[in-house]
Parts: structure tokens; sequence; C-alpha cells
């Protein structure tokens, strides 16, 4: 049977139009991000996580248990700009390697494929090679993220996260923003996401 593993591949969407001291300021946060990232999801890695195209992100996972964690530290720790987070299942093509990048094959193909396509519907997650039900989740995702205020969408990826609200966060402020938002079913929402994901492996 042939062994499937689930390519990742996040993109810093609109990192090119970033003033060049900004730009590099965002590739030198995510080399030094890499290292804490690999041990912490070393469990879940087939191959390294690594940046590649400059502001591009590559890991190779042995299934989908590590995406929504990855994705949302991603989002957390690398705020200057959206990520666009696109992962195929499949099977690899070449010997498995240090690092993501000098690997090919169909999951990364799907990937790749996901990534374009969630680019032309301004989408933050795509899937390929999985359950057509996860995009129609992701599509929800993405929609509630561009419907949110910055102050939300920050919110949202720290809740996501599991982020200690800061020391003199009122809770009633914390409570209202809360209701504005919807939060009991946006986390309906996500838990269905996760649920498939787990499912799809």
């Amino acid at each position: 049977m042939t062994t499937r593993y689930v390519a990742l591949i996040a993109d810093a969407a609109g990192s090119r139009a970033l003033p060049a001291p900004e730009r590099a300021r965002l590739q030198r946060a995510l080399t030094a991000a890499l290292p804490d990232w690999n041990r912490r999801w070393r469990s879940h890695l087939a191959a390294r996580i690594a940046l590649t195209l400059g502001d591009e992100v590559q890991a190779l996972l042995t299934s989908p248990a590590a995406v929504w964690d990855l994705s949302h530290t991603l989002r957390y720790t690398l705020p200057q700009v959206d990520w666009v987070i696109a992962c195929g299942l499949g099977a690899i093509s070449t010997p498995l390697a240090r690092t993501a990048p000098e690997i090919d094959g169909p999951c990364f193909h799907e990937a790749r494929a996901a990534l374009d396509l969630a680019k032309k519907r301004r989408l933050l997650l795509a899937f390929g090679g999985f359950p057509p039900a996860l995009n129609a989740l992701a599509a929800y995702y993405s929609a509630l993220h561009w419907s949110w205020t910055p102050r939300q969408r920050r919110a949202a990826i720290e809740w996501r996260t599991g982020v200690t609200p800061r020391r003199g966060t009122d809770p009633s402020a914390l409570s209202h923003l809360r209701r504005r938002m919807g939060w009991p079913l946006v986390t309906e929402g996500d838990r269905m996401l996760r649920v498939l994901l787990g499912e799809s492996s």
C-alpha cells in the first residue's frame, strides 16, 4: 500500500508588496521560528519545515493531525501578512529527505493546485486530495475572517491558539467581542473542520 503524506504550503500573501525592510524582517522572523516549529511538531513531520521562494513555508506531515495548530501558530507568530495555507494529501515520488522542499510528488502537486485556487478565490485555507466538504468549510472559515475587523481577526487567532488574554483585559469587553463575532458558532465550525481533517487520514 502506498504511503500517503500531507504536504503543507504556506504563502505570505502580498509579501512582495511590503517595503524592503519589512519584507526582510518577515524573512528573518520566519527563519528564526523554524527551529522551534521543527522541534514542536517533530513527531508529526516526515520532513522538516523549511523556507522556500523567499516567503513561502513548506512542510511534509505524516498525517493531517498537526495542520490546524501549525497553521494558527504561523498566523499568530507572523501576523504582518495574511497567510494562505494549502494542504495536499497523497504520495511522494522522490525519496524522503531532510527538508520538505527537497521532496516532490502528488501530495505537493495537490497542495500547489490548492494554493493557486485559494489565491484566486481569496481563501486562507485550501485542500487538495481531501474530502470536498473540507473545502466548503475552508470557504466558510475564510469568509468569516474577511468579515471581521483587524482587531477581531487578531482575537480569533489568539483564541484558536489558546493564548491567555493580556493582563488588564476587561472580561466584559472580551465577552462582548465574542458575542459580536458569534464565537460559539465559529467554534462549532472549527470543530467540524478539525474532525474532517482527522477523519481524512
